[in-house]
């Protein structure tokens, strides 16, 4: 169910996925506010039965805010769950900005946060552009990981350059 004239500039959703005979259910639920000239909000939230003795809660909670070239945004999730040991968190933020009608940039970075002692959080960052010429798009990027999936020392960094064209 989704209901966007709830008030000017809210955006209200729920989702209900009921049990079925021996299966999971899943109930979600979130609100959306764009009542401010360039911001956007938000949050979510729901219960998802894994098992019928695990129920992850989940909350997410994710703010944009554009103003003349500049954009930024921020986004904090949290995952809990009734089995010891398992709870994440994660926090983002990135900021873009419009050089020109045709170039942009932008970078961001990540952490993941495990509650279990035995794995290390997972750091992220990430810097790319874009540059439009007529009908042909030059994009790139370069990001890297550290402790992938929460495994220290695991690393990994990668570049990216994509050329296309628009006929």
């Amino acid at each position: 169910y989704t209901n966007s004239s709830l008030m000017d500039g809210v955006t209200a959703t729920l989702y209900l996925l009921p049990s079925a005979a021996g299966s999971t259910s899943s109930f979600e639920y979130g609100l959306t506010y764009t009542g401010i000239d360039g911001l956007t909000v938000g949050y979510a939230g729901g219960d998802n039965e894994t098992t019928a003795t695990n129920v992850r809660e989940s909350t997410n909670l994710w703010a944009t805010y554009t103003m003349d070239a500049f954009t930024i945004g921020v986004q904090d999730n949290s995952t809990d769950a009734q089995t010891a040991s398992t709870d994440t968190d994660f926090r983002a933020y990135a900021l873009s900005y419009a050089v020109s009608d045709e170039l942009s940039v932008s970078y961001g970075a990540s952490t993941v946060e495990h509650e279990n002692t035995s794995l290390e959080d997972q750091d992220a960052s990430a810097v790319s552009f874009s540059y439009v010429t007529g009908g042909m798009t030059i994009s790139g990027s370069m990001a890297t990981v550290d402790n992938v999936g929460g495994t220290a020392a695991t690393d990994n960094s990668g570049y990216e350059l994509n050329v296309s064209f628009a006929f």
